[in-house]
């Protein structure tokens, strides 16, 4: 190799290897918000995920070998909304090294509450918390685009109109999500519009779309159900006139089974509530299950 052409390649390798270092690195604390650090950054990023495919939200901790899979990185992306407890610790093991962004701050909150119709049956399980799950509004995820999108055009401003611009098209691609959702839970009648889940974590959804939510657990999916509580379930149930139960991944669904059995109602197909690889396929997945079991004779 000559000098002109080895000197050329050196160059190529500095180049290569600086760009590479100077990649923004952003670790994730919840599979959605990989999937949206995914969406925003592509290429021009890397995304370290923190939480494994099989935790679950409400009660994973990063561990320490975790962090240091992490290491360097700018940006933490969290939920939100009170779902990862250990924020705090996290924030001072990082101390000015990194960013912890919780992304679903900004977006209203719902609480559980007796008087909410959209909470019709966990008052005394889940009176006055938030519901973290504000993912299941499309719009909401939209608000969460436009978050990550000022994070990373900060933390990396040379890329910043490459995000904004992928902001762009897939903020365009929720907005055609939305108007399907809102198309195929439309179908159901309103008299038959109440969504009884495992735990309550489609509030959010409900408000948006119109329907009511009763949930026969409370915020987290792995809470226990008692004999009066399951009695106050299978009343509401009959009192709502509700079609049919929806179990969860992750959630045990014995419960729902002996309240399905009780009330005579359908099991409808399992629903994702504490999110997914692909925030789309979970939409469409969970409204898919809806709109079917609701509209069967």
């Amino acid at each position: 190799m000559n000098k002109r052409l080895l000197t050329g390649f050196l160059l190529s390798v500095i180049y290569l290897v600086s760009s590479a270092a100077a990649e923004l690195r952003v670790a994730t604390l919840h599979p959605l918000m990989t999937d949206l650090a995914q969406q925003i950054g592509g290429s021009e990023i890397t995304v370290v995920p923190l939480m494994g495919k099989y935790d679950d939200p409400h009660f994973f901790t990063p561990s320490p070998k975790d962090l240091a899979k992490a290491r360097g990185a700018t940006l933490y992306l969290a939920s939100g909304k009170n779902l990862e407890s250990y924020l705090d610790s996290l924030r001072s093991t990082l101390g000015n090294s990194a960013k912890v962004v919780e992304v679903g701050r900004l977006v209203p909150s719902q609480k559980i509450s007796a008087r909410d119709e959209h909470y019709v049956c966990c008052p005394r399980h889940a009176q006055g918390a938030i519901d973290p799950h504000w993912w299941h509004s499309v719009s909401n995820m939209q608000k969460a685009v436009r978050i990550v999108t000022k994070e990373f055009s900060k933390a990396d401003p040379a890329n910043a109109g490459i995000y904004k611009k992928r902001a762009a098209a897939y903020s365009e691609r929720l907005s055609q999500l939305d108007r399907w959702v809102k198309r195929e839970t439309s179908r159901v009648s309103k008299k038959d519009r109440t969504l009884c889940t495992a735990h309550a974590a489609f509030g959010y959804f409900c408000k948006t779309y119109g329907y009511r939510a009763l949930p026969v657990k409370g915020v987290s999916v792995n809470n226990s159900i008692n004999a009066g509580y399951q009695a106050e379930a299978i009343k509401s149930v009959r009192e709502h006139k509700v079609k049919a139960i929806f179990p969860e991944q992750r959630s045990n669904p014995k419960a729902l089974q002996v309240i399905a059995k009780e009330t005579g109602i359908k099991v409808g197909g399992s629903l994702v509530a504490d999110g997914a690889d692909n925030y789309e396929e979970m939409m469409k997945r969970n409204v898919n299950h809806i709109v079917a079991a609701l509209l069967a004779q």
